[in-house]
């Protein structure tokens, strides 16, 4: 007969249950399974690590799934949604977000998630930022066919005060729209290309000229 102790180890270690569900499936307290996990030198998941498998094991949302053997067109679109997702991307917390006002680097991103980085369509989200003077109707239906995700998956909007000096009125025409997908993993592993990338960019400068401007060669671009 398989003891509480092995039965928690396991769920733990390889099932990815939670201790709370471990505590529910086997009738022992929070406090037992911690104390099992600890004396079999079972390190803790973090916070983040730990709602990510709670949201596999107990809500049953797919893991994305990394495209391997990339061909030409593919690692071209791998580097292209990296770099986008350096100047435009949230770099902290546990989703993923990027942020844009131009449709067509919406498009790219998304190119990016779907292709390279194999998202799970029912977990992807969309938000739209908009201004007084713009139809959110038309923009939500305008932004959903742009990211091609359903309008169900798209968080409450945000309204803003409408600006009314500068390049604002040609440049806003869609508002802003920000695609997530909540995945602590996945954040990391773009940060990982997102780095590596700008290494091997950077790696190529030469020294800053004395007017301050950086000689990089257009052909290392």
């Amino acid at each position: 007969m398989v003891s509480n102790n092995q039965k928690v180890v396991d769920l733990y270690t390889n099932q990815k249950w939670s201790v709370m569900q471990i505590s529910e499936k086997i009738g022992i307290s929070r406090y037992a399974v911690i104390k099992i996990l600890n004396s079999n030198g079972i390190q803790r998941r973090s916070a983040s690590e730990a709602i990510r498998q709670l949201n596999i094991t107990k809500f049953n949302k797919k893991e994305f799934s990394l495209r391997q053997n990339l061909g030409s067109s593919d690692e071209s679109l791998k580097v292209a949604g990296a770099m986008l997702y350096w100047g435009e991307g949230t770099k902290h917390g546990n989703v993923v977000s990027f942020a844009n006002s131009d449709p067509e680097m919406i498009q790219v991103f998304m190119a990016f998630l779907r292709r390279i980085c194999g998202v799970h369509e029912s977990r992807l989200r969309v938000c739209i930022h908009y201004y007084e003077d713009h139809d959110l109707k038309a923009l939500t239906a305008f932004w959903s066919n742009v990211t091609g995700v359903p309008v169900t998956q798209f968080h409450k909007a945000h309204l803003h005060k409408k600006r009314e000096t500068g390049t604002y009125r040609n440049s806003s025409v869609y508002g802003t729209v920000a695609v997530r997908y909540a995945d602590s993993r996945l954040i990391e592993v773009i940060t990982i290309w997102m780095m590596e990338y700008r290494t091997a960019l950077l790696s190529e400068e030469r020294p800053v000229s004395m007017t301050g401007r950086s000689s990089l060669s257009v052909s290392t671009l």
